[in-house]
This record gives C-alpha cells, structure tokens and sequence, in this order.
C-alpha cells in the first residue's frame, strides 16, 4: 500500500475534541490495551490525509511527527511498526522465516507456505476472522517487520491445503510510510526468540514437579528446626541494590530545562560568528537550538513552559540581546561568545556534534541478500580475489561463477555443458552440469545471510550531474540529477540545502525524463558541490558540472 510515493494532500494539528474521539475509536479497536501507552493525553497529534500511488485517499495519524495509525476505506484503525515497536501485544502475529523478507519488500504478500505453524490441527493458523489485523516477524526476530489483513479465515487457511495467500500485507518495514519522516527513523528492534531446550519436552509420562506451600511455623518448633542458610535476607539485600540501581541512574539524566540549556549553548558555540543577526528568536530556535538538541525538546515539559520566558532569562544571564521591533516579534540583535560559561562549553559541544552526526539519518538503509564464503568453497572463491567469512550478494554470485569458468573450465558450445576442472569436481563431484545447476550447488553449500548497507558504494553508479537553467525570465536555477543513485534521503538534503544555501529547495520532474532532480535557487553549483563530498562523502569524481561555479574557481582549488 505505501511501497510507492503517495501524495501528502494536507496536514493539520487535531484539536482537543478531535483528539478525544481519535483516543474513542482507538479505546474501540484495541480493548486490551491502555489507550495511554497509545496516544499519550498531551501528545501532539497530527492527521495527515494522503492520495496513495494507487489513487486510494488515506488519513495517517502521526504522533509527535512519528506515524502511529492509518485508517483503511472501511475506517478501519491500523498500527503502524512503530506502534507495533512499542507496544506489540495490540495484535496477534503470523511468524515467516528470515529468506521471505525480500520477497515482502518488493510489494509480494505473505503466501501460505512461508508461514510456520502456531500449533497442531485446526489451532495451527490460531482461530481468527477473515480480515483480522496481524503482524509478521521472523523466526530469529519476534518484532514485527509488516503489518496486514488475514486474506481468509483461519479455518479456511487449515482447509486450503497450504497454498495461496495467507496475510495480505498493508504497510512493512522500508515502505514510504515507515520513511515519513526521515529524522526520526528507526530500525527493526532487535528481540530474539527464546531457544527451545529439553526441560521444554519433558519425557512421556512424566509427571511434572510442583513445590509443595511452605507451612507456617509456631514459635516453638523454630528452636528444633536446624539453621539454615539465611536466603531470604541475601535475596532481600539483592532486591534492595537491584531497586536501588535505577534511582541512580535517574538521577544522572539531563532534565529537560538542563537539554534545553545545553542546545542553546552549543548552537550559539558553534553558529555564533555565522547568525545573521539581527535574527528571530522563534527562527534561532527552530533551526540552530533545535538540530543541536540530543533529545526532541518539549517547552512544555520545561518549567519555562514559552520560548519567551526561557530567551529571557538567557538575557539576564547575558549570553544574548533581545530587542522587540513590533509587538509580539523579538529578534537577537547580539551575541556574547566570550562568555565564561560559553567557553567552559566547548567540550561539551564537540561530543554532542560528533554523536548527533552519527545518528542523522542521511542515506537510505537497504537490506541486501548475501551468501557468505564457508570452509567449504573457499578454494572456489580465493581464485578470484575473495576471503573466507567475505559476503557476497545473491546477484553477484552467478557473475562469479561465470566468471571463474571462462577462465578456468570449458562450456559446450551448444549444450552448454560445463566441463569443470579439479576446483569445480571437489565442490560439484565429477559429473557435468550447466552453469545455473553450478551455481545452485555452490550457493546451496554457502551460508544464507543478510547485510544492512548504507548507500555509500558507488561503484557502477551514474555520475551526478550538476546544470544551470533559467526560470520566469532571468531567474538562475541550479539542477542536480541522479542523486538517488547515491541512497541520499532526499528529504534531509533539501533541509540541509535550504539552511545552508538560503535558497528555495524543490524537487522537479522534467518531461521525458523519467528521475526527479533537485532544483535550487540561484547558482549554488559550489554549495552543492562542497555539500555532497564533504557531508555525504562522494567521491569527486562521480560529480561532473563543477566549471559552471560562479568566478571558475574551480583551477583554484588546486
């Protein structure tokens, strides 16, 4: 449902009564779960109404910024992953194996053989409805990794004999819903299952052990009984240290006055000598105090509860100078950088910047399908360069072997046949065989694996070109093409773009062309430039379009 873009139609805040209905239905779709852990009472939500590629019209509800819920055309509530992160028991669950996940991300539903059994007889698929909500999570991962419908009964499921679909799937992990909002993504939890053991399969007839109730005992029989070691007290005093240990840790977290304090000290640390001053306050803080927060700051929480109250008191501190131009619109007209305080934060800052660096989701995460090198097939693989433990995709791997085989065996001109050499008899034994049954027999003898990449190969991948074009008149505008190639979030480009370049940032589609390109006001070739091979990391010689730099300073950098 959301594996392709949809088209965001509007998005507004839910009103407090609005909210309270929201809170209703959900209280009506999942009895069983506090509606609080759901929808916190002052969380701020937002509903968003979509046209999804299909032509279908959606409402998302998004809880601060993050998807929660969508409503299907019946006006059915479904959970997202992120509600099912949080808190999975809200619906029953269908287990596949780890091998069916790439086949679920290319917009296939789970097919009835992929599902392990819950139980025996007619329990083995659970006792639900037609159209029932379910997760999916894997056998080695209990969290959930796609959320859909029973396509039928689980009757009927029992009955048709292990073929055809058994959940049709609405919303998985990777899709365009789950990357709504590229700032606050999230992996797939990491929650394994427990192994079975032998105390789990006990021995037919065995009867199985219960500890018999202690009975009290008087006064008078205490002094009889021998001593014993006193348990209760030493598991008293764990019990006791083991309470204690989170209090202590509470202790030690940041309060949300003290995060707040901290952002706005290392944005004035490192943004000091760059505002454009004078600035406004509600602009100071939205795109410096708030990208140097380590935590999402909430003014409510804060005793200052207004950005006004708290601007104030840094005012009296006097790290800043505040100057009302028209009634209810502050700017900061100056800034103290030698202040004490501000100079002891420069520690501070350069931790904050290194770890908030590392956790900006800049590329898209893909999750490639890899077989790894055993003992086994190790004299294959080093013949062309590859080490025991190395992965290697699925894709490749046939390449590989065609590879090996134009160099080292020979292949029948018209059947095809592979006559293989001593390598290939000790992996395939001495018969011949075409290339496909080679490959099979080689992949069957390595380990099945998987690999979460970044996006940040570029081997094989077109250039970036970077082009100047004129709009409504003699309006410069700077176009990025085959960005997307490079697994860059294009979202957080344009964010970046638009603070550092001070330009408008749009996405356009040019006819009889078939991938968007980014369009920025104005030159900005060198901006772009400096952009993608020093935040991104792209080498030089992917990007083409650099002589069209305002003053050709190009031989310059040199």
């Amino acid at each position: 449902m959301f594996l392709k873009p949809y088209r965001l139609k509007s998005s507004a805040a839910l009103k407090g009564s609005e909210a309270k209905k929201l809170r209703a239905r959900l209280e009506l779709a999942f009895p069983h779960i506090s509606v609080e852990n759901l929808l916190p009472a002052k969380a701020n939500v937002t509903q968003l109404k979509i046209l999804t590629h299909g032509g279908t019209a959606s409402l998302v509800y998004c809880v601060d910024k993050q998807p929660m819920f969508f409503e299907l055309d019946g006006g059915q509530l479904v959970p997202t992953l992120y509600t099912l992160w949080t808190t999975p028991e809200i619906i029953p669950y269908f287990t596949t194996h780890e091998g069916v996940l790439p086949k679920l991300t290319n917009g296939a539903d789970l097919m009835l053989p992929g599902v392990v059994p819950l139980g025996v007889g007619l329990s083995m698929y659970g006792h639900y409805k037609k159209g029932q909500l379910v997760g999916i999570n894997l056998t080695n991962n209990s969290s959930a990794v796609a959320v859909g419908q029973l396509a039928r009964s689980s009757d009927e499921l029992y009955m048709c004999g292990g073929h055809g679909v058994a959940v049709k799937v609405l919303h998985l992990f990777g899709d365009k819903l789950w990357s709504h909002e590229p700032s606050l993504l999230q992996q797939i939890p990491v929650m394994r299952t427990k192994p079975l053991t032998t105390d789990d399969f006990p021995a037919l007839g065995a009867v199985e052990q219960r500890k018999a109730p202690k009975t009290p005992v008087q006064p008078e029989q205490a002094a009889e009984l021998p001593a014993e070691p006193a348990t209760d007290a030493i598991e008293a005093s764990t019990a006791s240290l083991n309470l204690d240990e989170p209090e202590e840790i509470a202790d030690n977290e940041p309060t949300p006055e003290t995060m707040l304090k901290n952002a706005f000290l290392a944005a004035l640390k490192n943004n000091g000598k760059k505002l454009p001053l004078p600035l406004l306050t509600s602009n100071f803080y939205r795109l410096y105090v708030v990208n140097e927060a380590s935590e999402q700051i909430d003014l409510k929480k804060t005793r200052y509860k207004k950005l006004s109250n708290f601007l104030a008191e840094m005012v009296d501190q006097g790290f800043i100078v505040v100057r009302e131009e028209t009634k209810g619109v502050d700017k900061i007209i100056s800034v103290d950088l030698e202040h004490p305080e501000l100079l002891n934060f420069i520690t501070d800052v350069k931790t904050n910047d290194s770890s908030a660096a590392a956790e900006t989701p800049l590329f898209h995460s893909e999750l490639k399908e890899m077989y790894v090198v055993t003992d086994v097939t190790a004299a294959f693989f080093t013949k062309l360069n590859y080490k025991r433990g190395e992965g290697i995709p699925v894709a490749q791997v046939k390449k590989i072997v065609r590879e090996y085989v134009s160099k080292h065996a020979a292949i029948h001109p018209l059947t095809k046949i592979v006559e293989p050499d001593e390598v290939l008899r000790d992996l395939c034994g001495n018969r011949e065989a075409t290339l496909s049954e080679i490959t099979s027999i080689i992949t069957s003898k390595m380990e099945h694996s998987y690999q979460m990449c970044s996006g940040k190969d570029t081997s094989g991948k077109p250039q970036i070109q970077m082009s100047l074009a004129t709009r409504s008149g003699n309006k410069k505008v700077t176009l990025v093409s085959n960005i997307e190639a490079y697994g860059i979030i294009m979202a957080e480009l344009i964010k970046l773009c638009k603070q550092g370049a001070a330009a408008s940032t749009t996405i356009v589609k040019l006819p009889h062309q078939k991938h968007e390109q980014l369009q920025v006001q104005g030159n900005q070739i060198r901006f772009i430039y400096t952009l993608l091979t020093e935040t991104y990391k792209v080498p030089p010689k992917c990007i083409l379009g650099l002589e069209l730099a305002k003053d050709g300073k190009k031989n310059k950098r040199k």
